[in-house]
């Protein structure tokens, strides 16, 4: 799960770097649109998982994980989509916590779309 939210602050530091590298003010305004959400699933997960199980040692100043970073957003999606299906269907996780991987993944397939226009 750890994994998860590093990926998904890799990602919003992916669109980040390409907001700020592009001339087109349609694609800056895309990758703006792409990290929407992204805050409140890390905080969603952290706080369902890891604080409701006691286990806040895990969060580290390295929660960056520079391995994760991908400016292709295409594949950074398709790499988190799938993440979050071996997640659900591990059988580690609670129906409430499947319930937030479902609805990060169905974002996700938002992100995906929206991320082929760039």
């Amino acid at each position: 799960m750890y994994e998860l939210i590093q990926h998904l602050i890799a990602f919003k530091y992916a669109c980040k770097i390409n907001h700020w590298s592009t001339d087109s003010y349609s694609k800056h305004l895309l990758f703006d649109r792409l990290t929407e959400d992204v805050d409140t699933w890390v905080d969603a997960i952290a706080e369902n998982y890891f604080m409701a199980t006691d286990n806040k040692k895990v969060f580290k100043a390295d929660i960056l994980n520079s391995k994760f970073i991908n400016r292709d957003l295409v594949q950074s999606c398709e790499i988190i989509i799938s993440y979050l299906e071996e997640l659900q269907n591990d059988g580690e996780t609670n129906e409430g916590l499947n319930s937030l991987l479902s609805g990060i993944e169905e974002g996700f397939l938002n992100k995906l779309a929206l991320a082929k226009l760039t």
